[in-house]
C-alpha cells in the first residue's frame, strides 16, 4: 500500500472501516443471541476504554490481558444484572469475548502466543474466584426421597394439570439418573445456547433382545414397560458430549422410580400423541378440552415440583428448599453415585466433565452394564445433611470421606 496513491490509501481504508464495521455488527448480533449480550458490554467497556473490541489498536499480548483482567473483575462484581455472578460466568463471558475478537479476525488474546492454552494470569485469575465463591450459593442435590415425594405432592391425575405433573416427575427421574443439565431435559429460551434438549428420536430401548429407538418402541401400556432391559440417551448437541455417544441404564427393581422406565413412559406418552421423531423429550400434550395443543415443560415446573415436595422433608433430609432448583437433579444425581461408592473417574464420565473423550464411551458403556448404577443410585439416593452443613462445605452423612472434591467440581452445578 506504500506505493500507492493517497487516494487509493484513502479509499481502501475507508472501505476496510466499513468491512470491520459490518463484521462487528454481524458478530454482535450473533452473541446477542448466543451470549446475553456479552460482546455488547465488552464493546461498551473497550469504548470507555477508546479501544477496538477487537484490540487490534493494543499492541501487547501484555496490554490485551490487562484488559480482560479489569472486564472479567468488573464483571464478577455486577454482571449484567447489577449484582455479583460465580467464577464460571465470568470464565463463560471472557471466553465469548475471545470468540467475538476471533470472529473479527483477531487471534484469541485469552490465549498463550502460539498455544491453545489460557494465558497463565488469566488460568489464576478464573482458580483464585473459584476459591473465593461460596458452597453455599450453588443448588443442593436433590435426593430420592424428594423424588418419591413428588408423587404425593403433585396430582397427576388432575384434568387439566395432570400431565404436566406427571412430565415434571418423569424428567426429575431421567435428569437425576442421567445426571442431566436444565438445558439438555427442558425447554430453553436460547436456541443457539451449547446444549440441547433431547430429542424424541435419540432415546434408545433393549426390548427382548433387539434394539429400538423411542419412535419406534413396542411400548403400549404399563407391562410393556417391564420387557426394557436396557435404556439409552443418544448424545448429539450436548455440552462436553461426542457425537453419537449412546448412555444407558439397566432397570432397576422400582416400578416407577426407575430411569429406564421413566424414559418408556415418556415414550409412550409421545407415541401416544403421535410426536415427530424430533420433538423435545420436555414437550407434552395437553388433552383437556381448553388445551388440546403441546406444551414445553420449563424449569420453573421442575423447581417449584421440587420444592414443593422438599418443603416438608426438610427436617428429615437437612436440604432446605429454596436452595433446590432445576440444578439440583445434577449434582443429586452425582451424590447419589458418590454415596454408592461409584469410582470417581466412572462418574466424571457419565456427568462428562474433566474426562478423555477416547475413553470415554467405552468406559462408561461397560461400567453401567457392569455395575447397575440405576439400582445402586436408587438404593443409596437418600442421603441426607446435618443442619448447616452444606453452607460450611460439609457432605452428605452417608458419604465417603474421600468425595470432597469431586463435590466441588464446578462442573457439576454449571448450566
Amino acid at each position: 500500500m506504500a506505493a500507492t496513491s493517497p487516494s487509493i490509501r484513502d479509499s481502501y481504508t475507508a472501505d476496510l472501516s466499513a468491512a470491520l464495521e459490518v463484521a462487528a455488527n454481524s458478530t454482535t448480533a450473533k452473541h446477542k443471541s448466543a451470549s446475553s449480550n456479552i460482546f455488547d458490554y465488552w464493546s461498551e467497556f473497550c469504548a470507555q476504554l477508546g479501544c477496538a473490541p477487537s484490540l487490534s489498536d493494543v499492541p501487547t499480548q501484555d496490554g490485551k490481558i490487562s484488559h480482560l483482567l479489569v472486564f472479567g473483575l468488573r464483571y464478577r462484581l455486577f454482571g449484567q444484572k447489577g449484582h455479583s455472578v460465580r467464577a464460571d460466568t465470568v470464565k463463560d463471558a471472557l471466553t465469548a469475548v475471545g470468540q467475538g475478537i476471533s470472529d473479527l479476525g483477531q487471534r484469541d488474546p485469552r490465549k498463550q502466543v502460539g498455544s491453545e492454552k489460557l494465558h497463565p494470569l488469566l488460568s489464576s485469575f478464573i482458580k483464585g474466584m473459584r476459591d473465593q465463591d461460596d458452597p453455599a450459593s450453588r443448588s443442593y442435590p436433590v435426593n430420592v426421597t424428594i423424588l418419591r415425594h413428588m408423587l404425593e405432592v403433585l396430582d397427576t391425575d388432575d384434568a387439566e394439570y395432570g400431565r404436566v405433573n406427571m412430565h415434571t416427575i418423569l424428567l426429575c427421574i431421567v435428569a437425576f439418573w442421567w445426571l442431566l443439565r436444565p438445558a439438555e431435559y427442558l425447554h430453553s429460551t436460547d436456541p443457539d445456547a451449547r446444549s440441547q434438549a433431547f430429542l424424541f428420536k435419540h432415546i434408545h430401548f433393549t426390548i427382548d433382545g433387539t434394539i429400538y429407538n423411542g419412535p419406534s418402541a413396542p411400548l403400549n401400556d404399563e407391562n410393556d414397560l417391564f420387557r426394557i432391559t436396557y435404556a439409552t440417551l443418544e448424545f448429539s448437541d450436548q455440552k462436553n458430549a461426542v457425537r453419537g455417544e449412546q448412555v444407558g441404564h439397566k432397570p432397576n427393581k422400582d416400578p416407577f422410580f426407575c430411569p429406564a422406565k421413566a424414559l418408556g413412559r415418556l415414550v409412550m406418552h409421545l407415541r401416544k400423541h403421535k410426536a415427530p421423531a424430533d420433538t423435545p423429550i420436555h414437550m407434552h400434550y395437553n388433552n383437556h378440552p381448553q388445551h388440546r395443543c403441546w406444551y414445553p415443560t420449563k424449569s420453573t415446573n421442575i423447581t417449584n415440583g421440587l420444592r414443593w415436595s422438599a418443603k416438608s422433608l426438610e427436617p428429615q433430609t437437612g436440604i432446605p428448599p429454596h436452595l433446590i432448583s432445576a440444578r439440583s437433579l445434577r449434582p443429586g444425581g452425582a451424590t447419589a453415585l458418590l454415596c454408592a461408592n461409584i469410582d470417581s473417574d466412572a462418574i466424571q464420565l457419565l456427568g462428562r466433565w474433566k474426562s478423555d473423550a477416547m475413553l470415554r464411551y467405552l468406559r462408561i458403556q461397560a461400567a453401567a452394564h457392569a455395575h447397575n448404577y440405576s439400582q445402586r443410585m436408587l438404593d443409596s439416593g437418600s442421603f441426607t445433611f446435618h443442619p448447616t452443613s452444606y453452607q460450611e462445605g460439609g457432605l452428605p452423612n452417608q458419604a465417603p470421606a474421600a468425595i470432597a472434591a469431586l463435590l466441588a467440581h464446578e462442573e457439576l452445578y454449571a448450566d
